[in-house]
């Protein structure tokens, strides 16, 4: 009999000044293509909430996901949050999940299981976020190296960043962390459980253009029990299709098993943002941005729940060119026919485009107007304060707090 491992979790003790227990959020729902609670329509609007810090990797040093560490997570910077948007008239933040050792879901490299210590983080995080009414999407990002989520030998000519979509193992090995999370909520307080608006598989999904197998030319590539032509760019398009397609209905099958009420999706930049015109396009788009996202239309196919995508317009025209990128008719009509909503995961401001908080203000609005025009059910504005950023995008918080004004005019 082949044995399972089973994620246990030393069940963790809450930060102190954790609040106290607060009646359960009513449960989200999808439904006609828009999201429900209490039998109502919901409509999400609110904010990225992220901590950064310097992280380094093969000598590059880059910023990170820092927003729940055990170093430097603050649960009284995170409730002063939830009670301003909250009292503004806000319902939704989400929050990226950091896979990373020492400071992230595992203490070190191999562990055996998930850090209890950044449990608890997220644990305080959500009852905080109770406490205020406000719900919270958990984005997971890449899958911590613990020794039950090694996927082992990838499959033929499936190479580096590509595996996370194409190496069943891998897109196995998420699901199991996704719903181990999950689970350690449940067993920790079920009644938390609808304080998690969405679990998200990562944060903009995408392949890489430059490995395997999309970097081949010719031959045949062998996925799944079906055959893809490496020469000709719309089967590779067909291969990534299969690929994200199989790792979200993975997800959502095993998150599901956990919580069967639970909302799970994929988030996805705009094959404009790097410099891309559209899908099945790999040969003929000119570039030096090596990734390519997941096709908007293939999340529409899959069972995920919701359809999230991600807009950081520069004029007036880049909406345009952001939905002719992404064949956005098509993906709103699969959306219609399927009952799935579509959601603005991000929208922010760039600084070069907008050099004055009140420009990047009214920019907000017009564009967030055109979105909710054309059926998009709400948003999430990158970010509510993140000051890691500052040089290169307006956080809400910014200037006189022109941005978080506007977006409240929006909602209210």
């Amino acid at each position: 009999m082949k044995l399972r491992m089973i994620a246990v979790f030393c069940l963790p003790l809450l930060p102190s000044g954790s609040p106290p227990p607060a009646a359960p959020l009513p449960r989200v729902g999808v439904r006609s293509g828009g999201f429900v609670r209490s039998g109502r329509a919901f409509r999400p609007s609110g904010f990225n909430y992220i901590r950064l810090r310097q992280a380094e990797s093969d000598g590059n040093r880059f910023l990170w996901h820092d927003t729940l560490s055990p170093e430097t997570y603050s649960g009284e910077r995170a409730s002063r949050m939830f009670g301003d948007i909250a009292g503004r008239g806000f319902n939704v933040v989400r929050i990226f999940l950091d896979p990373l050792s020492p400071a992230g879901f595992v203490d070190r490299a191999g562990a055996g299981e998930l850090s209890p210590r950044y449990m608890a983080n997220l644990l305080d995080f959500l009852s905080r976020a109770r406490a205020s009414g406000v719900y919270v999407i958990l984005c997971f990002s890449y899958v911590p190296d613990r020794l039950a989520y090694r996927p082992g030998p990838p499959p033929e000519n499936v190479e580096g960043l590509n595996q996370m979509y194409l190496h069943p193992g891998a897109y196995q090995a998420r699901a199991r962390y996704m719903a181990d999370v999950c689970s350690a909520i449940r067993r920790h307080d079920a009644s938390l459980l609808s304080t998690v608006f969405a679990y998200e598989l990562e944060n903009e999904s995408h392949y890489a253009a430059d490995q395997k197998p999309f970097s081949l030319t010719s031959g045949t590539v062998r996925w799944g029990g079906r055959e893809y032509d490496a020469a000709r760019p719309e089967d590779l398009q067909r291969l990534a299709d299969d690929g994200i397609i199989a790792a979200a209905n993975a997800a959502r099958r095993a998150v599901r098993k956990v919580d069967p009420r639970a909302l799970v999706s994929v988030s996805a930049f705009t094959f404009r943002a790097v410099g891309r015109s559209g899908p099945g396009r790999l040969r003929a788009d000119r570039t030096p941005d090596t990734r390519f996202p997941v096709r908007p239309l293939a999340i529409a196919r899959s069972r995920a729940d919701y359809v999230d995508l991600h807009f950081y317009p520069m004029d007036e025209r880049t909406i345009d060119d952001d939905y002719r990128s992404i064949e956005f008719d098509a993906v709103r009509s699969a959306c219609r026919r399927s009952g799935k909503p579509m959601l603005v995961g991000e929208i922010g401001a760039f600084k070069r485009p907008y050099p004055e908080v009140a420009a990047a203000a009214a920019a907000m609005t017009s564009s967030l107007r055109r979105l909710e025009k054309d059926g998009f059910a709400g948003f999430l504005y990158w970010t509510y304060d993140n000051e890691e950023q500052s040089g290169d995008l307006w956080h809400a918080r910014a200037g006189h707090g022109e941005i978080m004004a506007a977006l409240e005019t929006l909602i209210r």
